[in-house]
Order: C-alpha cells, then sequence, then structure tokens
C-alpha cells in the first residue's frame, strides 16, 4: 500500500487531481493521500472537498491534511509538489517588472518565469532536503512553475528521483484530435522540449503522419489555441507546431503591445488582486457548501488530521 503526499495542497486543483488518481487503474495500491499546505484553513477545506471526491469516485483511501511538511511525506511513495511561492501579488510584481523593462510579463517564461524560479528554488530544495531525509525513495514529481528550471535544480541539486510534468502538451493534443475529428486515443503527437516550451513535429493517425493536414489548414491551425498566437506561414515555415508559451519567444513585441494595449502596465496589480478576489469567494462558497452539506446529515464540520 502506498502514500502520497500533495505539498501546496490547499491549491483549488487538489480536489481534481486527487478524484482522478482515485479512478486510476494503475494506482490500485493506494492507501492515504496527506494534504499540506501553508494555509491551514484552505487545506482544512480542499481535504474536506477532497473525501467528498474520493467517496464520489467510488474509493477508500485515507485522505487528511498534514500538520506539517514532515509528516505529510515521511514513509510517502509519491510527493507532489504545485506551490506559488509569494502567491498571486508576486506574480503580479513580476509581471509587472518585467513590462516596465519592455518585455512581456508572464510568470513561467522570460524575466518573469526567471524571477518566480529565483523565488522559488530555495524553497523547493528545502522541501527537497526533508523528503530526502523522510522518504529518501519516494518519487518527487513536479508540477511547481517555472516547471523546467525548477525539475532542473531538483534533478541536479537533489538525490531524489524526480519527475517534472504540465498539462500543456496534453492539453495541445487534446486540440490536435478535435481539430482533425478523432478520437484522443486514434492520435499520437510525438512532442520534444521542455513543458511548456516545445513542438510537436509529427502527428500519426494509424502510423501515418497527418501534420501537414493541420498544418496547411488554416482554420485548424488556429483552433489549436485560445486566441490567435501564431502566423500560419510562420508554422508552415517551421514545419513544427509550438506550444502557445512560444508566443512570448517567437513575437515578443506583439505580445508586449498587446498587453500594454490591454493596460496590463497599469492595471495588473488590480486584475491580480480581482484574480485573488474571485478564488477567494470559490473558497467561501465551497466552505458554505460543505457546511450545508454537513448540516445535512446531522454533525458538525470535519476536520480530520495526521495522528
Amino acid at each position: 500500500m502506498s502514500k502520497v503526499a500533495i505539498i501546496g495542497g490547499g491549491g483549488i486543483r487538489t480536489p481534481l487531481l486527487v478524484h482522478a488518481m482515485a479512478k486510476s487503474p494503475t494506482l490500485p495500491g493506494m492507501s492515504e493521500v496527506a494534504l499540506y499546505d501553508i494555509d491551514s484553513d484552505r487545506v482544512s477545506l480542499i481535504a474536506d472537498l477532497v473525501r467528498f471526491a474520493v467517496t464520489q469516485a467510488g474509493a477508500s483511501f485515507r485522505v487528511y491534511a498534514a500538520n506539517s511538511l514532515e509528516q505529510a511525506v515521511e514513509g510517502t511513495s509519491f510527493v507532489l509538489s504545485s506551490i506559488r511561492v509569494g502567491g498571486i501579488h508576486a506574480r503580479a510584481r513580476d509581471e509587472r517588472l518585467a513590462i516596465e523593462c519592455g518585455r512581456a510579463g508572464q510568470e513561467t517564461t522570460g524575466l518573469a518565469g526567471m524571477l518566480m524560479a529565483m523565488r522559488t528554488i530555495p524553497v523547493v530544495l528545502e522541501h527537497a532536503r526533508i523528503i530526502e531525509r523522510l522518504a529518501p525513495k519516494a518519487w518527487l514529481i513536479n508540477f511547481t512553475n517555472p516547471a523546467g528550471l525548477i525539475t532542473q535544480a531538483l534533478t541536479s541539486q537533489t538525490s531524489l528521483r524526480v519527475v517534472g510534468i504540465c498539462d500543456t502538451p496534453s492539453e495541445l493534443f487534446h486540440r490536435i484530435a478535435l481539430a482533425l475529428g478523432q478520437p484522443e486515443r486514434a492520435v499520437t503527437s510525438e512532442y520534444f522540449g521542455l513543458n511548456h516550451l516545445g513542438w510537436v513535429g509529427r502527428v500519426l493517425v494509424d502510423e501515418n503522419d497527418v501534420i501537414d493536414e493541420i498544418i496547411n489548414d488554416d482554420a485548424k491551425l488556429r483552433s489549436l489555441y485560445h486566441a490567435d498566437l501564431f502566423d500560419p506561414e510562420m508554422i508552415r515555415d517551421l514545419h513544427l507546431i509550438p506550444s502557445e508559451y512560444l508566443y512570448f519567444y517567437y513575437h515578443p513585441d506583439r505580445a508586449l503591445a498587446n498587453q500594454k494595449a490591454a493596460g496590463a502596465m497599469f492595471v495588473l496589480g488590480r486584475s491580480v488582486a480581482g484574480t485573488a478576489r474571485n478564488e477567494d469567494d470559490l473558497f467561501v462558497r465551497a466552505e458554505h457548501g460543505r457546511n450545508e452539506c454537513q448540516r445535512e446529515q446531522g454533525r458538525s464540520p470535519r476536520r480530520e488530521k495526521a495522528d
């Protein structure tokens, strides 16, 4: 039986993540999930939501909010790390500074990404030292951005077994399958690069490379992205399908101009504050929903902690 620890377990994606783990046929031996977060109130709420998600998935492993990082990782088989050091306001500062220096502001690439890495790497390495001591055989799965730099720091500066992952490539694969009108399982996209910064070089259907079917069709190309990021002719010249984050490298002047036109240089702090308020509102609604559910069941709010 295996234990999983999630650092940054108070994040809003945690219930979906653990629900997917509970439904996965490849993790039948999971016995417990420990959530750790520096915000104890949020992680307590998320733990309740995760327990509900686990029940809905038909699983029965234990879920709890750990009192400390040491309790969360001790004896674990897998550690998932997903943190943002400094929170959303530090992101706002990083991106604003980049724009003021004449560069597009984006938290995982360029100047803002480097600032985020410099702030995050010491914290992640401190976590890694604790994992080395208490769970030296564990796999550390890094979600924390900027994913490439953080994973490089972990692999070069620790003895842990480390994997860096990101959902950007898989989202691109999904959109490629939609553009082709094919079920996702029927399409194989060959991706190379580092997390956010990569390209699809081949798209296989029935072992035939059909990338030209997408590259030579402007409508299909544009359907791969949430916005009109790349010139189709540039993609045809590359004969590669780029990740959306490469927009900040292929078109840095356009990216900066778009941010300035949107008033990002002046309202970024306000916009991020709005994002923070929206996230806080989500937690308030989640707390209300939990309490209503528990009152209907005739019990007081549940707070399960590590022993």
